[in-house]
């Protein structure tokens, strides 16, 4: 009887286990997993179960004055729909901004930003994968670990107000902020 009691309850834990939050009508579904050969191999940062597999893909793009001593376009980092890829654009952005990081006294926080497609915990951790991606960038490319701190605000606080593909892909970012 006992046996029988604990295969029930491993089956019903295993079954459990299974469930979780999926995506409102299938946004944000599929993103890069992590795979061999490192940054500048090709590696994919992101949820397993999807993608290329590659760290370099979706897209990127620039924006106009900022804060922090970064301007908008030195600070802001494009991602695809629904990939925590970094593009070939954002990644020479990030590179352009190595010197400034690393000579800087202070601390430089990755805010993680999605869409406004997809459930509210979907979207805080694709935008921490977006956070956590930029930041290991830089620290492959010699920045301080411990002079980057990531955050996730999810589609809590988007860029541009809209409910069209132009919000949305101005929304789809990591900004750097330095402190």
């Amino acid at each position: 009887m006992k046996r029988l009691a604990l295969v029930l309850m491993t089956a019903v834990t295993l079954g459990l286990a299974g469930c979780g939050t999926t995506p409102d009508e299938g946004a944000n579904a599929g993103l890069g997993g992590i795979g061999p050969g490192g940054m500048d191999g090709g590696a994919g940062l992101g949820r397993p179960g999807g993608g290329d597999g590659s760290l370099y893909g979706g897209a990127g793009g620039a924006g106009g004055a900022g804060a922090g001593g970064f301007t908008e376009s030195d600070r802001r980092v494009y991602f695809g729909y629904d990939s925590a890829l970094i593009s070939d654009e954002a990644r020479q952005l990030l590179q352009r901004n190595i010197p400034k990081i690393k000579s800087g006294g202070g601390v430089v926080t990755v805010e993680g930003h999605a869409d406004e497609r997809g459930t509210r915990e979907y979207n805080l951790a694709l935008a921490q994968q977006r956070a956590e991606a930029v930041k290991q960038f830089l620290i492959l490319q010699g920045v301080n670990a411990g002079k980057i701190k990531t955050i996730s605000y999810g589609k809590e606080r988007p860029l541009v107000d809209g409910h069209d593909e132009f919000a949305w892909t101005k929304n789809r970012r990591a900004e750097l902020l330095f402190q």
